[in-house]
C-alpha cells in the first residue's frame, strides 16, 4: 500500500533540560520555520551546558556538540496515516517559549520512465534481491550513533539536478496504478567521473544492488547517512574513514537508470529526506580537540 504524503505529521517534539544546568535563558531555533513532508528539520538549542534530551513523535534526537550548543536533525515523515489529525510540532524548553512548527502540505511532482523490462517488472527471484538490499542499505543508515565524524557542513555534489526528491515514477507506461518514489537527488556526472562524499564518515556497506547498482553507504554520526547509488566503480571497502570530497568511486549507470548520474540519499533520525534541503541547513558541529 503506497500511503499519500501529502499530509501532515502530527507529533510533539520535547526538548529537556536538567534542572541546575542553564547558564543562559535557554533558547530552541528550528530551521526552517515551515517544513513539508520529506523535509529535514534542524533544532539549535544554546544557553545549556550539557546536551539536551528530546524526542520529534517516536523519533530520539540525536544532539551533538555545536558551535554554540547543541543542535540535532530529524525527518518530517514522507507519509503517515492519511487519518492522522493535522497537528503542528511543539518544542519546549524549560525556561524557553514553545516554538511551533507549521507543516504544509506537499504535491510531488509525477514523470513517466523507460528502462529495460527487467527492471520495471522484475521477476520473483530479482524482487528477493531488491528486498535484501533495501534492508542491506536502511540497516547500515541506521548504524549512524553519537558523535558526529565531520567538521563542516555538508557539500552537494556537483552537477545539474535530473531527478528531485520525492518523484513519483511510473515505469514503462504501466496503466495499473502501480508507481514509486524517488528517495534521493539524481546529479547529472560524466560516466567514470569521480563520485565523492558529501562530508567525512565511516563506509558502513559496499554492494551490488539490482536497482541501486553499486552502492557505497557513509555514517556521518549524530544519526545521519547518506547513500550513493550506480557507481561503476567503489573504490572504498566497508570500515574505510572517508573525508569530506574524499573518492568513493567513479559515477555510472549500474541497475535501473537512463543514463549516467549520481544519486545520493540522505537518512537522519525519522526517515530519508530531501538531500537539496539537508545540503542547505546550517549545521555547525563543535570541532573536536
Amino acid at each position: 500500500m503506497v500511503l499519500d504524503p501529502r499530509c501532515l505529521f502530527a507529533a510533539a517534539l520535547t526538548v529537556l533540560t536538567s534542572a541546575g544546568l542553564a547558564v543562559a535563558d535557554p533558547k530552541v531555533v528550528i530551521t526552517p520555520k515551515t517544513a513539508r513532508p520529506g523535509d529535514p528539520v534542524l533544532v539549535s538549542v544554546t544557553g545549556v551546558t550539557d546536551a539536551p534530551k528530546g524526542k520529534a513523535g517516536a523519533t530520539t534526537l540525536e544532539f551533538f556538540a555545536a558551535k554554540t550548543g547543541y543542535q540535532a536533525v530529524f525527518a518530517i515523515p514522507l507519509a503517515t496515516k492519511p487519518d492522522t489529525p493535522p497537528a503542528p510540532i511543539a518544542i519546549d524548553v524549560a525556561g524557553a517559549k514553545p516554538i511551533v512548527l507549521e507543516v504544509k502540505d506537499v504535491t510531488f511532482k509525477e514523470t513517466d520512465v523507460n528502462v529495460a523490462d527487467e527492471f520495471a517488472s522484475p521477476g520473483a527471484r530479482d524482487r528477493a534481491k531488491i528486498s535484501a538490499d533495501n534492508q542491506a542499505i536502511i540497516g547500515a543508515a541506521l548504524k549512524s550513533k553519537g558523535a558526529p565524524k565531520f567538521s563542516r557542513g555538508f557539500k552537494r555534489p556537483i552537477g545539474a539536478v535530473t531527478s528531485s526528491f520525492g518523484e513519483w515514477r511510473r515505469w514503462n507506461e504501466d496503466d495499473s496504478g502501480f508507481k514509486t518514489q524517488h528517495l534521493g537527488l539524481d546529479v547529472g556526472q560524466l560516466r567514470g567521473s569521480q563520485a565523492r562524499a558529501t562530508n567525512a564518515g565511516t563506509v558502513v556497506l559496499t554492494r551490488e544492488g539490482f536497482l541501486t547498482g553499486n552502492v557505497v553507504v557513509i555514517d556521518h554520526g549524530a544519526g545521519i547517512s547518506t547513500a550513493y547509488y550506480h557507481l561503476s566503480k567503489i573504490s572504498v571497502a566497508e570500515g574505510d574513514q572517508v573525508s569530506l570530497g574524499g573518492a568513493i568511486g567513479l559515477v555510472g549507470e549500474t541497475g535501473r537508470t537512463t543514463g549516467p548520474h549520481l544519486h545520493v540519499s540522505v537518512r537522519v533520525p525519522g526517515g530519508f529526506v530531501d538531500p537539496a534541503a539537508f545540503f542547505a541547513l546550517p549545521l555547525a558541529p563543535r570541532a573536536t580537540p
